[in-house]
């Protein structure tokens, strides 16, 4: 057990650093109903990282795929933010998957010719969780900190934009740039997390924990703090699932995630709405 714990420390300990912020973040894409925006800012930045791969024939990622995927994220934020207002008459989720269906096409025609084309495909899924060291989550949280520290910072345009989009719109002149720089900073979440964790790992971590807590929960901050135990529960499950039965890391949390969601369905449909 002791050895199981060295081994899989890191990965879980990364879980639990892309949990802190991710819950607060998918509590906005819950509430702008842009559900898998998260899904198309990260295949943008598996798209980023890839091109890169191709053009330097570099087999781990440098620093020329860390900016080409921050790169390929902005251009992302840039076209959700600057096209809000279109939702009155075009479904913004609408661009949302266009965004991400090309992003993926695109992906798959990069890596036809890589001879590790279908490893690559895999990692960009379920993330590679178990290559993870102390010095990636180290990392990774002191990121995060700085990235968490902006985001309350500007909490409060934020949060308007977010729950009240048509009171912030005539509020002010400029909340597409607010807009803008709120997923140029998820989109930098995004192209951390997608790293280690993957494509649906990622999007589990956002909008499980939102999903669920908004099923029994109102208020903002006490459906944070129950999202980190839903995501704290879902990492260890599926960590230990991973280890007894040898699955897969990462597809092993999803699949977590998901029999806990099932499990706050039944509860939720159980319990009388006046509770």
């Amino acid at each position: 057990m002791t050895g199981a714990l060295v081994f899989l420390g890191p990965a879980l300990a990364i879980c639990l650093v892309i949990a802190s912020i991710h819950g607060y973040l998918g509590m906005h894409v819950l509430a702008r109903e842009v559900i898998f925006v998260d899904l198309s800012l990260a295949q943008l930045a598996a798209l980023g990282a890839t091109v890169a791969a191709l053009l330097t024939a570099e087999e781990e990622p440098g620093w020329q795929a860390h900016a080409m995927a921050l790169l390929f994220t902005i251009v992302g934020a840039a076209i959700f933010a600057f096209t809000r207002r279109a939702r009155k008459h075009v479904s913004q989720e609408a661009i949302v998957g266009i965004v991400y269906a090309v992003a993926s096409a695109v992906t798959v025609l990069v890596v036809s010719h890589s001879p590790h084309g279908a490893e690559h495909i895999k990692d960009i899924l379920v993330g590679s969780l178990l290559n993870t060291t102390w010095t990636n989550v180290w990392q990774t949280a002191a990121a995060y900190v700085v990235l968490g520290a902006v985001q309350l910072v500007l909490a409060k345009r934020f949060i308007a934009i977010s729950w009240r989009p048509d009171e912030a719109e005539e509020a002010s002149r400029y909340v597409e740039l607010w807009d803008f720089g709120f997923y140029v900073l998820f989109g930098l979440v995004i192209t951390i997390s997608v790293q280690f964790a993957g494509i649906l790992l990622v999007f589990s971590y956002l909008i499980v924990p939102a999903l669920i807590t908004r099923l029994f929960l109102n208020q903002l901050l006490p459906r944070m703090f129950a999202g980190w135990g839903v995501a704290i529960v879902a990492s260890g499950l599926g960590i230990w699932a991973s280890w007894v039965w040898d699955f897969p890391t990462g597809a092993a949390i999803v699949a977590a995630f998901g029999a806990v969601l099932l499990l706050a369905a039944i509860i939720r449909a159980m319990v009388p709405r006046s509770a």
